[in-house]
């Protein structure tokens, strides 16, 4: 296993996230009850899970290592990256921020706003590193970087989220894509 392939399985957590998302959002638009819990528990996902473990793995370790390799392309692409995931924290952010108020005073359209911005970011950026930056990765950096990073990733998952949290959060999500995910269409 490579340090990729670790992101690629936390990237299809964050997809099934973002199917949430967009299902809470076409609730709130339809006039649908949204309970508090589902927005705080997506939030803290949101927090957790894809900032403080994945952006982590990918901001901290392997981009600098990308970098300390001198892959051509790799600093402007991690460059721009690290600035998507920074404009992501604004938006959860603002969400968190619309949740947290008193039901009478909810902006849902705030929410909404925040939401679906949110998924338009993620949905390319996640693309981006899947089809341009992964693959540098896997060619350019070394068995024993990779072995490191690797190393580091499941450190990150232990010290940072804490043991089992992973595993808590893709259970949640799966129970919550019940309520709220739309089933995918392939044509």
């Amino acid at each position: 296993m490579r340090p990729t392939d670790d992101l690629r399985e936390e990237h299809k957590a964050v997809k099934l996230m973002l199917r949430v998302l967009d299902g809470i959002c076409e609730n709130i638009e339809t006039g649908r009850n949204v309970k508090p819990e589902h927005f705080e528990k997506l939030i803290e996902f949101m927090k957790i899970f894809v900032d403080k473990c994945h952006h982590t793995k990918e901001e901290v370790y392997l981009f600098p290592e990308m970098e300390k390799a001198g892959i051509q392309g790799a600093e402007e692409l991690t460059f721009s990256l690290s600035k998507e995931h920074e404009q992501g924290r604004q938006y959860v952010s603002r969400i968190e921020k619309a949740v947290s108020e008193k039901e009478e005073h909810r902006g849902l359209s705030t929410i909404v706003e925040n939401s679906r911005a949110y998924i338009q970011l993620l949905t390319p950026h996640i693309d981006k590193e899947e089809n341009n930056l992964f693959p540098m990765a896997d060619v350019y950096l070394s068995q024993a970087t990779q072995e490191k990073l690797l190393e580091t990733f499941e450190a990150v998952e232990s010290e940072i989220i804490g043991p089992g949290r992973h595993e808590e959060f893709h259970k949640w999500l799966y129970t919550m894509a019940e309520v709220y995910a739309k089933p995918q269409t392939f044509s």
